[in-house]
């Protein structure tokens, strides 16, 4: 019952500095199977900043510019292929955004404006007809 295969229990301090000068706590548990050998202190702290760099890194685009976490899709299969796709458009939009010479031309609202002007281009992309966008 519970969770049996625990095997360290670690409490991880966040201190933010806010504008006005105070400082916010928040306080949150790692809960981990991984052995005091296997992980040390450093070792946990690591591994939680690691997961944050994921977090803030990949899924917040996927939330900003595809709504992800409002999607309503409950059927496992579609929301693994709506997953898939959203996982491309960002790699293709990555990929995309490092080829333009300016700042602004290069947003992910730009982005999908131009490549809703080219359908066409996306559904060959899709069909693998062209190797990028």
């Amino acid at each position: 019952m519970g969770f049996p295969h625990v095997a360290q229990l670690a409490r991880l301090d966040r201190i933010r500095e806010l504008p006005d000068g105070r400082q916010e706590v928040e306080t949150v548990w790692l809960i981990t199977s991984l052995s005091p050998e296997q992980a040390s202190a450093e070792r946990l702290l690591e591994l939680a900043r690691q997961y944050w760099c994921i977090e803030n890194g990949t899924h917040l685009r996927l939330d900003v510019s595809s709504a992800e976490d409002g999607c309503r899709i409950r059927h496992p299969v579609a929301a693994t292929v709506l997953g898939i796709l959203r996982r491309a458009v960002q790699g293709e939009y990555r990929a995309w955004a490092s080829r333009q010479r300016k700042a602004r031309d290069s947003t992910c609202p730009a982005f999908q404006e131009k490549m809703s002007r080219r359908i066409d281009l996306v559904l060959r992309y899709l069909l693998g007809d062209v190797s990028r966008l």
